[in-house]
């Protein structure tokens, strides 16, 4: 035996495929003379081949978000729980203010800033709350994160 022969069925000259799979398709040596509905198909493959590119391309968008930011140079930390995903864009004169150097060992520059910015504002219903109700939850998040970092913190000791 050469090399070509393999039990199965014929899938091109002198080559064979145990699998069966190619039996009577454009593949198979014995396949039928391709005619307008193989080309309907080749038309309609091609179609969904596209179809699938653009959803790959929309998904890619999706998982990297702020295209232009990251062509103007603007750096990005990405991160995620279970159910969500967070990203943070930040150009380079951003990192540039001085900043402690507790803030200069963190991966996001001015973290307080940015920390700052997605929490106040952040809450619903702000035109039936007072000053005092609506600053209250914010510090009731802010309790619960140091809350969560004493615990995290237990593990390691």
């Amino acid at each position: 035996m050469d090399g070509r022969d393999v039990v199965g069925r014929q899938v091109a000259a002198g080559r064979r495929c145990g699998c069966g799979d190619y039996e009577g398709t454009s593949y198979g040596a014995d396949a039928p003379p391709r005619g307008r509905q193989s080309a309907a198909h080749d038309a309609d493959r091609f179609v969904e081949d596209q179809l699938f590119e653009e959803d790959v391309r929309a998904v890619v968008a999706i998982m990297r978000p702020h295209r232009r930011e990251r062509l103007m140079g603007w750096t990005e930390y990405r991160t995620g729980g279970a159910n969500f995903r967070a990203t943070v864009s930040w150009e380079r004169s951003f990192e540039r203010v001085p900043q402690t150097p507790a803030e200069r060992r963190l991966r996001i520059p001015r973290l307080a800033d940015v920390l700052e910015s997605i929490l106040v504002g952040s809450v619903r219903d702000v035109d039936g709350l007072t000053a005092a109700e609506e600053f209250g939850l914010y510090r009731d998040v802010v309790r619960e994160l140091y809350r969560r970092l004493d615990a995290i913190e237990r593990r390691y000791q």
